[in-house]
């Protein structure tokens, strides 16, 4: 086992090392493989882009979800250059890093900050990229498979303070209590436990509530961090939310609308082959076809 990894991590570093416009050139191939092979991620994408964007035609649909596509194999590259790349070069990559790192010269630093992501292709450039502009941490879910755990591991442990696990959500908080900095993705159904129903993209989605009662147990203040792909660079933005943790609807809705409002604007840069709207109110017949459902 170690001798695979070991030859898995060398492959990934040689492929880290090409000239960065042949990385994405091979990304695409990569995602076109996807978009090509993988139908039944392809059909749930194509479901969600369809439910989701009502006025555009099929035509419109089928050039973003291949597009979508193109954007998960350059994901691969964008992952490896997150866990390979220097600072210095990261920094040359987002092309308003100056304006980016006054707004955050700006911020309360007495308070904790709640960074919101999303599930974009490029989550794990997302996050290195925060690491550039202040200290932070995160939370992640171990994976399946050992070999892609130890390296998403190795990647993300390598740029933030720590890395919380689902469990240690208290700790999470004292974090931010203690004015830190932490990031979290709130855009998936995480099951009905700790989540409640709020409106995406005109549609009931279960949204979880934990920015809420990070806000109201700690005090923290709420960013929204996009990276906008921009050729092969980035557009980078920390926008302040007004979620203060005295309304969990308001507040939520408010974040949902925010994060809406981004992938409208790149609707190819959203992870659409996720089963978003999965789980229904009471009473309320599925939103995915019966063959797009998954076979328990």
């Amino acid at each position: 086992m170690k001798f695979i990894e070991y030859l898995f991590y060398f492959m990934l570093k040689i492929l880290s090392m090409l000239p960065r416009k042949f990385q994405f050139l091979l990304g695409r191939f990569l995602g076109f493989i996807l978009f090509s092979f993988i139908s039944k991620r392809k059909e749930i994408a194509r479901w969600n882009l369809e439910k989701c964007f009502p006025e555009k035609n099929s035509i419109e649909i089928n050039s973003i979800l291949k597009e979508n596509f193109y954007r998960l194999g350059e994901s691969l590259f964008e992952f490896l250059n997150a866990f390979w790349i220097s600072d210095s070069k990261l920094k040359k990559l987002i092309l308003n890093f100056e304006d980016v790192q006054k707004v955050c010269s700006d911020m309360d630093y007495s308070k904790g900050k709640l960074l919101l992501f999303m599930h974009n292709p490029n989550l794990d450039m997302v996050v290195r990229a925060s690491s550039l502009f202040m200290p932070v941490s995160g939370m992640a879910k171990k994976q399946k498979n050992k070999i892609i755990d130890k390296l998403f591991k190795a990647s993300r442990e390598k740029f933030t303070e720590r890395i919380f696990n689902p469990r240690e959500i208290l700790e999470l908080m004292n974090f931010l209590k203690k004015g830190k900095a932490c990031l979290y993705a709130p855009d998936q159904d995480y099951g009905f436990k700790n989540s409640v129903f709020i409106d995406f993209f005109g549609y009931k989605a279960l949204t979880v509530k934990f920015p809420y009662i990070a806000a109201k147990r700690t005090n923290c203040d709420v960013y929204l961090f996009t990276m906008e792909k921009k050729n092969q660079k980035y557009f980078a933005n920390f926008k302040k939310l007004d979620v203060f943790g005295k309304n969990l609807e308001e507040d939520l809705k408010r974040i949902n609308f925010e994060i809406e409002k981004f992938i409208r604007k790149n609707p190819d840069n959203y992870l659409w082959s996720h089963r978003r709207f999965k789980n229904r109110p009471k009473g309320e017949e599925s939103f995915y076809p019966y063959n797009l459902l998954r076979k328990r």
